[in-house]
């Protein structure tokens, strides 16, 4: 099928590496003149010449008004935002009483905040022109809080109610705005996530793919039995971004492997 985004011009913030990189990657396979987004010019570099000719870059911290400010100036008119860039100020380990005012402000700000950044600012165009997408990734957690890591559940279940706030002011203009929430997802700190977890939970000389099955049955139950791939995160992102998905706005769309317990 062809999803009708050649030509298209898309940024993908945070995507010098992990699930950004791969939805950049995929975006540019179908088409699309990617911007590849991140604070290290080299990594950012690096993603965008293994894409090609037609990726460029964009470096800057979204968490501060200067950065937004530099990233779209170098991003220019683009038909699809996608706010990937994200993640805990601290580390998302950390317990409710040890994340502090700090932790809160910063993650915030690494998450929400810095979608609201680009979106004032490269909204416009898209109005202008009558078409573009909007696409915020959140998380599962966002919809089923966990114990620990509550700074960063809270900032991400705040992108899912923008992402609605926005697609009722939008209205009719061509434009529309999503949510996507992964579950856990394959990328190299979950990779190093699991060699750790299996000297901790003494689990033994396994291989990487039984570590992978172990943690999905018996600490994140995963109905499907696996850890997601970026892969598949991307595939959902490039048909949102699609015209063909002009009539969803205002919808949120976990790829989670049924992880999320609950009917929304």
């Amino acid at each position: 099928m062809d999803l009708g985004l050649a030509g298209r011009r898309a940024l993908v913030t945070g995507s010098s590496s992990g699930i950004g990189a791969g939805i950049a990657r995929l975006l540019a396979a179908e088409g699309c003149a990617v911007i590849v987004h991140g604070r290290d010019a080299e990594k950012a570099r690096a993603v965008a010449d293994s894409i090609g000719p037609g990726a460029c870059v964009a470096i800057g911290d979204l968490s501060t008004d200067a950065g937004a400010d530099a990233v779209a100036k170098a991003a220019g008119e683009v038909d699809i935002l996608v706010n990937n860039a994200g993640g805990a100020a601290g580390t998302s380990a950390m317990h409710w009483t040890e994340v502090d005012e700090e932790g809160w402000e910063g993650t915030y700000q690494l998450n929400a905040i810095a979608a609201a950044r680009l979106i004032r600012r490269l909204l416009p165009a898209m109005q202008a022109k009558g078409w573009g997408r909007i696409i915020n990734i959140a998380s599962a957690a966002a919809t089923q809080p966990i114990a620990f890591g509550p700074d960063y559940g809270a900032a991400k279940a705040a992108m899912l109610n923008m992402t609605v706030s926005l697609a009722k002011a939008l209205g009719p203009c061509g434009v529309t705005a999503n949510s996507v929430s992964p579950g856990m997802i394959l990328t190299p700190a979950v990779e190093a996530w699991l060699g750790n977890l299996k000297r901790n939970m003494g689990w033994g000389d396994i291989s990487l793919e039984e570590a992978e099955a172990r943690a999905a049955r018996e600490l994140t139950p995963i109905p499907v039995g696996r850890i997601g791939r970026v892969e598949e995160i991307a595939h959902v992102v490039c048909m949102i971004a699609s015209p063909h998905a002009g009539y969803m706005t205002g919808a949120n769309v976990r790829v989670d492997g049924g992880q999320v317990q609950s009917v929304n």
